[in-house]
């Protein structure tokens, strides 16, 4: 390690001391670290990296491993102790990072601290030769064994509690890999042997036994009972068999697994399958895929690194490609590559062996249907492996008549799916509504489908990626695309139509389900602005108020500026459209134009005699207004609409027109007469879980805090705005929140702060589409007031020092600093 002066020695030995008192906690990490520093994990990184070589992690890691060899040299203690006082959660792991790191494994320092008896004991169950003579009919593996390290203490455990464990996963998920990774652990638990039986060639069930006897290397007697013999073979024996790949001989294994565990008492089976053996004292485990980064989050090595599939794929293209690195420049793309393929082990390796000629980047842009059949270039591959399409074929061949049928239509959905939609979408005549959820309960059984489950709330369901763009090709030869596609248009069209009506009095339940439904919704809508215009405009009329509350705003601009442009001729729908149109349209800094086209949407509902949608459209178009200078009109038209609403008689209604006679009294800094109403509208708000209403009542105490100068008042309600819009995704409403905190905090000298919180907010708005500059009169004043003149007083140099601060954080750090109020 080459320290370059005496500041970088300073910061190592920081470094060390900060380390060293944390060795015992497991969960200590580059986070962790970056804390004690004070610095951020990206400035963190590029300073070890420069001066050591190392990313952060890795020097983590590589102090804990040198402080294990002094104490496995100079302390009494086994690899498992050494391993969990410097923060190793497996000892397993430990070993394998000190064999790395050192070029021999722990063991080796360990042994002169050992007496013979020990020494023995020891040899026994580490030796290389004497696990070989263990291990019988095991298929030799050429890669080393990547991650894992929690699901493999995760089984160890559940094979010492329970004879029968069945893992099981989907086509390409690792399941042998990881089978035979765990049974080598237990060597010493099973003095007779650890026995490996392949059922992927055997084709029928009357020579599954025959399979077994050949692997556990027993002699068949002519004319005899060949279940008897191997019963009679092994009954005093204590040995463990993985019995691999049971899927389409599941009876015949079930029979099989039941008989060997009721007559051998000593005998464990550990089976990997698509779907479980469902036989008395069996315990199934389900292999998740290899842990993924959002690849949209990377900014370098360290976040791609803490991704089990990321660190397969560079292991991967280095056996394949030696020149091949994880570098800052392809980490994202690698962890895109992954992430594309949803962490299955099989499709990341036959990915990483494209390095040989491919770069990532490459990779990543030509990544798509054609990737499901990629070859493998490793010629000894068994051919079922030899793609990601011939792996699933396997699983599909095994499915029945009605389970293809059901998992080929799952294929229309995006993101997940419940039960109910299931029903709506994909029964018909030929599988009906009522036998539904028996199939599907197959699918998920036989691996073809995962189970997404939070307590309290609907189980759902996804397909793989992978998985779904198969289901998708068959969908599409079978000719069925197009009518299970409309049937999902139309189910979600209905949902967000229902949703859209309710939104006033159930504003909570609809905003979690479409959020829930967000890719359904996208898929539904991409889908209809080529084959169903009028559906495509009526569903993204039906959205614009759950884009504004998700702050979704790029996005609901370029959908509605599509529906509106169709023109159809269905008048109510076309209004709608308009409205959202235009409030966005408003909102991203196009202020004439936003109120013309809300205009023409109001005066089609008052041509239709809609009262609630001309309420809705009053409410409106009374901020533009009030901030285009025709105050009149806009206390006329949110007085019109709040009087509308109270004939109407809906209290979410009338909750969400005061939500805008509020705003126009507090825009207008009328605060001794707005802040009783304001108060009003946030008890009515809760009362109802109206989360909008909510967020707009604490903004609005915030704003009457500032108005009236109790800055710390203000700054005390914009926190608590600030809380409830991040909690709900309202991400614009939290950032004009951290802007009010920072007139707040200039308001009370606190410049420093004020400035970064304005530059962190201002980033998060225009991420948003909305510019914030020129929206509110009162806003720009303030803005004047407090932010403007914090620069003067700061001067150039420093301001533009805290803003680059204050943007380096990112939104959700520059949250967490303003709702420190004690920091500076």
């Amino acid at each position: 390690m080459a320290i370059q002066n005496s500041r970088s020695s300073k910061f190592i030995r920081q470094l060390n001391e900060i380390i060293n008192s944390n060795f015992q906690d497991e969960r200590f990490g580059v986070t962790e670290l970056a804390g004690k520093m004070n610095m951020s994990r990206n400035t963190l990184y590029r300073k070890v990296r420069s001066i050591t070589g190392q990313s952060v992690s890795q020097f983590i890691r590589n102090t804990r491993l040198n402080k294990a060899l002094e104490l496995l040299k100079n302390e009494s203690l086994t690899v498992a102790e050494a391993a969990y006082q410097t923060g190793f959660g497996s000892a397993t792991y430990f070993s394998k990072c000190f064999h790395d790191f050192f070029g021999y494994p722990p063991v080796e320092v360990t042994k002169q601290t050992f007496d013979v008896a020990d020494s023995e004991e020891h040899k026994e169950v580490t030796s290389g030769e004497e696990t070989t003579s263990q291990m019988h009919s095991f298929p030799i593996h050429s890669t080393s064994f990547i991650g894992r390290e929690k699901e493999i203490e995760k089984i160890i455990g559940l094979i010492k509690k329970h004879r029968i464990v069945t893992l099981i996963g989907t086509g390409g998920c690792g399941k042998t890999r990881l089978a035979c990774e765990v049974v080598v652990q237990l060597i010493k638990d099973y003095p007779d042997g650890i026995w490996f039986v392949d059922l992927a060639p055997v084709e029928t069930a009357d020579l599954v036994v025959k399979q077994f006897m050949t692997a556990l290397g027993i002699a068949e007697v002519p004319g005899g009972d060949m279940m008897k013999t191997i019963v009679e073979s092994i009954r005093n024996q204590k040995l463990l068999i993985l019995l691999d790949n049971c899927e389409h001989l599941l009876i015949t294994c079930a029979e099989i697994a039941r008989r060997l565990t009721e007559s051998i008492p000593g005998l464990s089976l550990l089976a990997t399958s698509r779907e479980a053996l469902n036989i008395t004292g069996e315990k199934v485990w389900i292999i998740p895929t290899l842990s993924l980064v959002d690849p949209l989050t990377v900014t370098g090595i360290e976040q791609a690194e803490s991704s089990e599939a990321v660190q397969l794929f560079t292991d991967r293209a280095k056996l394949n490609n030696p020149e091949f690195e994880l570098v800052e420049k392809n980490a994202s793309a690698v962890s895109g590559i992954c992430y594309h393929v949803d962490g299955i082990p099989l499709a990341i390796e036959l990915m990483a062996s494209r390095t040989r000629f491919m770069d990532t980047m490459t990779m990543l842009e030509r990544l798509s249907k054609s990737f499901d059949q990629i070859p493998s270039l490793d010629r000894g591959i068994t051919d079922r492996h030899k793609t990601i399409h011939a792996a699933i074929d396997w699983s599909y061949n095994l499915l029945s008549d009605d389970e293809k049928v059901l998992f080929r239509r799952l294929s229309v959905f995006s993101g997940g799916f419940d039960l109910n939609a299931v029903e709506e979408v994909c029964a018909d005549e030929s599988i009906k509504r009522e036998i539904i959820l028996d199939i599907l309960s197959q699918l998920v059984e036989k691996s073809m489908i995962q189970t997404i489950y939070q307590p309290g709330q609907k189980m759902r369901y996804k397909l793989l990626e992978t998985l779904q763009r198969y289901a998708s090709d068959l969908l599409e030869e079978k000719g069925e695309a197009e009518q299970t596609r409309e049937k999902h248009l139309e189910y979600f069209s209905l949902m967000a139509g229902k949703a859209y009506q309710e939104q006033f009095e159930a504003q909570l339940k609809w905003a979690g389900w479409l959020e829930t439904e967000r890719s359904n919704l996208l898929s539904a809508l991409n889908w209809a602005e080529s084959n169903s215009p009028e559906y495509f405009v009526e569903l993204a009329s039906f959205l614009y108020w759950f884009w504004r509350l998700s702050s979704d705003i790029t996005m609901g601009i370029a959908y509605l500026e599509r529906a509106v442009a169709k023109n159809i001729d269905f008048p109510e729908i076309h209004a709608r459209a308009l409205m959202g149109l235009g409030l966005f349209t408003w909102m991203t800094g196009d202020r004439d134009g936003g109120i013309s086209i809300m205009h023409d949407s109001l005066n089609i509902w008052r041509k239709l005699h809609n009262q609630r949608e001309v309420a809705i459209a009053l409410c409106e178009i009374t901020e533009p207004l009030l901030q285009s200078g025709e105050r009149d009109t806009s206390f006329k038209y949110s007085e019109e609409a709040l009087k509308i609403a109270r004939e109407l008689g809906n209290p979410g209604f009338i909750n969400y027109c005061l939500i805008y006679f509020c705003t126009m009294l507090i825009h207008t800094q009328q605060y001794k007469k707005g802040k009783p109403l304001v108060e009003e509208l946030l008890h009515s708000s809760k009362k109802l879980k109206d989360i909008w209403g909510i967020e707009c009542a604490l903004h609005y105490l915030g704003d009457c805090g500032v108005g009236t100068k109790d800055f710390k008042e203000g700054e005390k309600w914009y926190a608590q705005g600030i809380e409830t819009s991040f909690k709900y995704g309202t991400l614009f409403l939290a950032a004009f929140d951290t802007q009010g905190i920072a007139f707040a905090l200039s308001g009370q000298g606190r410049n420093a702060k004020a400035i970064r919180l304005d530059a962190a907010a201002r980033k998060q708005l225009k991420q948003a589409g909305i510019e914030p500059d020129g929206m509110y009169a009162f806003w720009d004043e303030w803005i004047e007031t407090y932010i403007e003149s914090a620069k003067k007083e700061l001067g150039k140099e420093l301001t533009l020092e805290y803003q680059e601060e204050g943007i380096g954080m990112g939104f959700q750090k520059a949250v967490e600093y303003a709702l420190d109020f004690s920091k500076d």
